[in-house]
């Protein structure tokens, strides 16, 4: 698919702009400088195919209802269409003419299967993709695979995807190296935890029991402690209150003392003596103020009657203000009148001399010839064309002599190369035998990588130690299966440790019988312990004395000899039973310790049978896991220990196995290849013969002399495609120049005829020039603004002159009102003279006014003094009625008493609210009768009584908290250690977690190994095609300083590395620029491999020959026009010598657009 016009008809920066593209043309470069819509142009090529972006950047010209971009595309098969996309959720795609909707696939058969993303990722390149290819391609070192794949279209995350993968698999598991980190191994770590925590954690009932008590006692211990603790407090506190209780009651006795002592007092109300007080401090201030205040008004009375006020002249106050603001102004105009008439002067002067400027004879007939606006226009415009006129004669000059230098310069070059011929069939021929070179090399290097591969292989063979001379005898050999070989060694494993386990468990109990069987002796030595078998046979023994002498005690029959025996052994039996029976009692815990042992020792042994016969078991599987291994082994006729030496040795037979096979078909396709390198030499000989070159003979293939005489057959020819084009454009351009002449001729006749029209109204000669006519105009633009300026100075002179007389006028009127007569003086004098007047009667006026305002507020203060005096009066009457008195100095001494009985009452009601308070509420009277008979003494003594029980009640309480805390610690342990279960279920989850760390490692590992598959057959399918075309292309970046690209089979997997001068360099040691240039040679090559299985969509390029120099830009450019033989091929840029450098090179095969 190619694009015939894109309109960016509403869109970012533009309105209605159309971009046709030519469809001769190979390669299209698009121009614009910062800010000329290069950006948006870019963008629009995308959401023309594919809409437009749901939030898009560019609606800031055109809101998203009116966004249009339209374009006409045109097929492989022929078919094309024009479209317009608009900004909106449905039927996005309309016709261009008619607005009418089209369908929504009506571009899949230009599209193919590709959408927006792929579009761009396999049909666009920028600046910055480039740069990180080059960076990719350096820091990969040239991995084949990776490198291809990098290159791809749309391939470019497989490398990404397939390290992402492998690292997520490192991180949850590394068979090489255990890593604390790792998923797996911390799910194992969690397991080990666990396990250990379980055999940790496992109690005895007897323990649990007893610490339980212990802790259930002290608890109750220490309530107890803290009960008896609270009581000697209370005690204590008792004690103390009754103390301070005396204290308290002596200080009341003492101010009830002193109460007495200052006599009977009168009744007064609460705050009666601060009144008082404050009354006797009243009375002198009143007066005083009385006295104060009438001095003041007396003064004010006449300081108002001084002022005297000139009434006359405030009622003139207004006028004179204006007379005031009239003579500033008249006096400033006074003033500038020499100015004004100074400025006249200089007008009429400058008017004169353009008059004589034009031959005029005065400056009223310039006044009165003075052009309009309209004519000067018209007169001004004539005289630029005339300008425009002689410039455009003089530049046809210049060009016709330049143009005829030209066309010498190229007649001299064409006939310097004489007759040249089309290149177009040999460059064919050798284009069929690119990569010819890299292919021989390849072969050569095949060969010693066979040779080197197969005795690889026997040596790998003759190390397996199995006496087999090679790979081809040991495929011979019927070794198991090593799925099988390791199901055999699991079971001969498994059996081998169920044996040695079930032996070990066998021994440990052997271990615990003999410590359980010493254990018994020890506590069965000295005395038989009181069990319930020997108390049993000790009753048994006394029962059957006491049968035998029964009948004899009851006189069932005589008594005999044995009897008498009988009886004197009684005694010591009933004895012995009975102490036994006693000593019982007492030895509880050892009995029962007895007890438990003998029961351990009878599990033990029960124990020791069940493993023993396990072990039976056990070895009986180990001796047929034994055999199936050594049956394993027979068809071979190897016998090899059952260990990991046997699995290595399998794994090793299968890996060489796969080799010899992978060999076999390596030199397979090396004799197909050895066939194609005959077939190219003989056609690269015949090539040489035709281009003059002697043939190779024994050599190795060398293509560079071969693309030597290519390209100098090709420059030349395309020199002489350019010369011939070159003698096209200068008849272009001659016939131009002669049209543009013959124009010329006729404007400037009519020009003529329209100067001798129009000029003489202007004060020019007809025939002037346009400098002559141009500087007449100058000087009839000066005169409206001089001839303003001379009217304005001699009106300004004639008002400044009215408002004089007026303003004389006006101060001799004012005069007259204000009582005065005119004597002849200056006006502006007078006028400053009444202006002095009135300021000096507004003085007079304000301090009139302070004045009266003074005696008013001298008056209240009088008024406000004499309510005063009487307020302290009547105050000081009340205080006399209240205490039967009527001299103030006997006043005095009774309110001192009266403050000192106040306070003491205060003190005493403080002492009573805090006896009341230390009390708990009990009355005065009830704590006088508790402490009644008891001195302070007593008291002190009672107190310290009651501390000291209470020390050693909280030392008590403290020890038993102490002793509950540790018991509720021990105990709080055990609960802890109670936690078995919980370590069981944080097994089992961290079995779950290494369960799940397996699968998401399987899952991950095997799928970068299928994607590692994957690449590596992706580079067998393509590297021969992309490579070699790749390899041309790189040439050609680079100008020849590299001869191409090959490929290192000695590094494995296989490297892209760089041809110079026939050796092979390592693509790291290439500069950021060259890889850059690589990874495009590359690019170019894969679209065109994806271009030959699908019909392609235009290749946009942005910028990417920004790091290139002049002389790799225009290789650059040359690259990009051959693919632009298979696909459309855009190029934007910012720099105007990319499209000067694609005019050069490519000529008619490039086509300029310029935003």
């Amino acid at each position: 698919m190619r694009f015939s016009a894109l309109g960016l008809d509403r869109y970012g920066c533009f309105t209605g702009r159309r971009l046709d593209f030519d469809p001769r043309a190979r390669l299209t470069v698009i121009v614009g400088a910062n800010e000329a819509g290069k950006s948006t142009a870019l963008a629009a090529v995308a959401d023309a195919l594919f809409g437009i972006e749901e939030r898009s950047r560019f609606s800031f010209l055109h809101d998203y209802k009116s966004m249009r971009l339209s374009a006409e595309v045109a097929g492989g098969d022929g078919r094309t269409l024009a479209f317009a996309r608009l900004k909106r959720r449905a039927a996005t795609l309309v016709d261009p003419a008619s607005d009418a909707p089209l369908a929504d696939d009506c571009l899949a058969p230009f599209l193919g299967a590709h959408d927006r993303r792929a579009f761009l990722e396999i049909y666009g390149l920028d600046q910055a993709r480039l740069r990180e290819g080059g960076r990719k391609l350096l820091a990969g070192g040239g991995d084949l695979a990776d490198t291809l794949l990098a290159a791809a279209p749309g391939l470019g995350r497989i490398a990404a995807l397939r390290d992402r993968l492998r690292d997520g698999a490192a991180q949850i598991f590394n068979p090489d190296r255990r890593n604390a980190n790792a998923a797996f191994y911390r799910a194992l770590d969690r397991r080990t935890k666990a396990q250990r925590l379980i055999r940790d954690t496992e109690l005895r009932v007897e323990d649990a029991r007893a610490l339980r008590e212990g802790a259930d006692s002290a608890a109750k211990a220490r309530a107890a402690a803290v009960a008896a603790e609270i009581e000697a407090a209370l005690a204590l506190s008792r004690a103390q209150t009754l103390v301070l209780a005396a204290r308290e009651l002596r200080t009341i006795d003492g101010e009830l003392a002193a109460r007495t002592a200052l006599g009977p007092l009168p009744e007064v109300p609460a705050g009666f003596v601060a009144r008082a007080r404050k009354a006797l401090a009243d009375l002198a201030p009143a007066q005083e103020a009385m006295a104060r205040a009438g001095s003041e008004e007396a003064a004010a009375r006449e300081a108002l009657a001084a002022i005297a006020v000139d009434d006359a002249i405030l009622a003139l106050a207004e006028a004179v203000e204006a007379l005031e603001d009239e003579r500033a102004a008249v006096e400033k105009e006074l003033k500038s009148l020499p100015n004004r008439r100074t400025e006249a002067t200089e007008a009429r002067a400058k008017l004169e001399r353009i008059a004589k400027g034009l031959d005029l004879p005065d400056v009223d007939a310039l006044r009165a010839r003075m052009p309009g606006p309209p004519l000067f226009a018209r007169a001004e415009r004539l005289a630029g064309r005339l300008a425009a006129a002689a410039t455009r004669t003089e530049t046809l000059e210049g060009e016709r002599a330049k143009l005829a230098q030209q066309r010498r310069k190229a007649e001299e070059a064409r006939a310097g190369l004489g007759h040249v011929a089309d290149p177009t069939p040999v460059r064919r021929r050798l284009d069929a035998l690119d990569g010819a070179e890299e292919r021989e090399r390849a072969l050569v290097t095949l060969d010693r990588k066979l040779a080197a591969g197969q005795a690889a292989l026997t040596e790998r063979t003759v190390r397996l130690g199995l006496a087999i001379a090679g790979p081809d005898a040991l495929a011979t050999l019927a070794l198991p299966a090593p799925a099988a070989a390791e199901a055999a060694l699991r079971g001969v494993r498994a059996s081998q440790e169920a044996l040695s386990r079930q032996n070990e468990i066998l021994s440990q109990l052997s271990e615990q019988l003999a410590l359980t069987e010493a254990r018994h002796a020890a506590l069965t030595a000295g005395r038989p312990a009181p069990t319930e078998s020997v108390i049993a046979a000790a009753r048994r023994s006394r029962d059957d004395l006491w049968a035998a002498l029964r009948p004899v005690a009851m006189g069932e029959r005589a008594a005999s000899d044995t009897d008498r025996d009988a009886a004197l052994r009684l005694e010591p039996a009933i004895a012995a039973a009975d102490r036994l029976a006693d000593e019982r009692q007492t030895e509880t815990q050892r009995l029962a310790e007895l007890a438990q042992i003998e029961l351990k020792i009878a599990e033990t042994k029960a124990q020791i049978e069940a493993t023993r016969q396990r072990a039976a078991e056990a070895t009986a599987q180990a001796e047929a896991s034994a055999a199936a291994w050594q049956a394993l082994w027979a068809a071979s006729g190897v016998t090899l220990p059952a260990d990991e030496t046997a699995l290595a040795v399998l794994r090793e037979a299968a890996a060489i196995l796969t080799a010899r096979d992978a060999l076999g078909q390596e030199a397979a396709a090396c004799e197909v290849q050895r066939e194609a390198v005959r077939f190219e030499r003989a056609e690269i000989d015949r090539l040489r013969l035709d281009l003059g070159l002697p043939a190779l003979g024994a050599a190795p293939t060398r293509m560079a002399d071969l693309r030597e005489v290519v390209a100098d057959l090709e420059r030349r020819f395309g020199q002489a495609r350019a010369q011939d084009h070159a003698f096209a454009l200068l008849d272009r351009q001659a016939a131009d120049i002669a049209e543009r002449t013959d124009a010329l001729s006729a404007e400037i006749a009519a020009l003529s005829a329209e100067a001798a029209d129009l000029f003489p109204h202007l004060a020019i000669r007809p025939g002037a020039s346009h400098a002559e006519a141009r500087a007449a105009l100058d000087l009839w633009r000066e005169t409206p603004a001089l001839d303003e300026a001379l009217g304005t100075a001699e009106h300004r002179i004639a008002g400044i002159e009215r408002d004089e007389a007026a303003f004389a006028a006006r101060v001799e009127e004012l005069l007259q009102r204000a009582g005065e007569t005119p004597a002849g003086e200056d006006m502006f004098a007078a006028a400053r003279r009444l202006r002095a007047r009135l300021d000096q009667a507004r003085q007079a006026r304000t301090k009139a006014d302070a004045a009266t305002d003074m005696l008013a507020k001298r008056q209240e203060a009088m008024a406000a003094a004499t309510a005063g005096l009487a307020r302290a009066q009547a105050a000081m009457a009340a205080i006399f009625a209240a205490t039967n008195i009527d001299d103030a100095e006997v006043l005095g001494p009774l309110l001192d008493r009266l403050d000192q009985a106040a306070a003491i009452d205060a003190r005493l009601a403080e002492a009573r609210a805090r006896l009341a308070g230390q009390c708990d509420g009990r009355s005065e009277d009830d704590v006088r009768a508790a402490i009644a008979g008891q001195d302070a003494e007593m008291l002190a003594r009672a107190v310290a009584e009651a501390k000291a029980a209470h020390d050693l009640a909280r030392a008590a309480r403290d020890r038993a908290i102490e002793a509950d805390t540790e018991a509720r610690t021990a105990k709080e342990a055990m609960e802890q250690r109670e936690g078995a279960a919980a370590a069981a279920q944080e097994a089992q989850d961290a079995v779950a977690e290494i369960a799940q760390a397996v699968e998401r490692f399987t899952r991950d590992h095997v799928a970068a190994r299928l994607l590692s598959a994957a690449m590596d057959r992706y580079r067998a399918q393509h590297q021969s095609p992309i490579v070699e075309r790749a390899s041309r292309l790189f040439g050609m970046l680079t100008c020849g300083r590299w001869n191409g690209i090959g490929i290192d089979y000695d590094q494995d997997p296989p490297h892209l590395a760089t041809l110079r001068d026939g050796r092979l360099h390592a693509v790291d040691a290439l500069s950021e620029g060259t890889a850059d240039q690589l990874f495009l040679a590359l690019r170019i090559a894969a679209i065109e491999e994806h271009a030959r299985r699908a019909a392609p969509l235009p290749f946009i390029a942005d910028d990417i020959l920004v790091s290139f120099d002049e002389a790799r830009t225009e290789s650059g450019l040359q690259a990009l026009a051959e693919l632009g033989a298979l696909t459309q091929v855009i190029v934007f840029t910012h720099h105007e010598h990319v499209a000067t450098s694609a005019e050069r090179v490519l000529a008619d095969a490039a086509s300029i657009i310029r935003l």
